[in-house]
């Protein structure tokens, strides 16, 4: 209905049709020494090389899972590692269950940063956070 101009060299609006922002996860492995989310292969084929995209991880990582494993993205049997703020490896514990999560990635420096969704920052940000809070708290009327 809306190819009205099926040969131009850019992309038309689709009004939400092809949603290509967003991919599934494939799979949740659980490893002795970290967590892998698979994603459909060839997930970044035409991509830019700076963006960020939303991963539907569609199979929360199991439940009892050690908290301190770090989280890895795989496709096309290649992993890299997930990272959180400051290029610390993101962990079982940054994860809140199935759901939404924002990931930036970067292809000239193979870097994937979990930027939002149900992202829980460490217990160290966390701590960091609210004594910040508290030290904010004294100046509000």
């Amino acid at each position: 209905m809306w190819d009205f101009f099926p040969n131009l060299p850019f992309l038309y609006p689709s009004l939400g049709r092809n949603n290509l922002n967003t991919l599934p996860s494939v799979n949740v492995t659980v490893g002795t020494d970290a967590v892998t989310i698979e994603i459909p292969n060839h997930a970044f084929f035409r991509r830019n090389y700076v963006g960020s995209f939303f991963l539907d991880l569609r199979t929360a990582i199991p439940a009892g899972t050690t908290a301190t494993l770090p989280v890895l993205i795989g496709t096309n049997g290649d992993t890299r590692p997930l990272m959180e703020y400051e290029g610390t490896a993101a962990t079982v514990a940054n994860f809140a269950g199935a759901g939404i999560y924002e990931i930036h990635y970067n292809r000239y420096t193979n870097e994937l940063y979990l930027v939002n969704g149900g992202f829980r920052p460490s217990t160290a940000a966390a701590a960091a956070a609210s004594t910040q809070g508290e030290a904010t708290a004294e100046f509000e009327l």
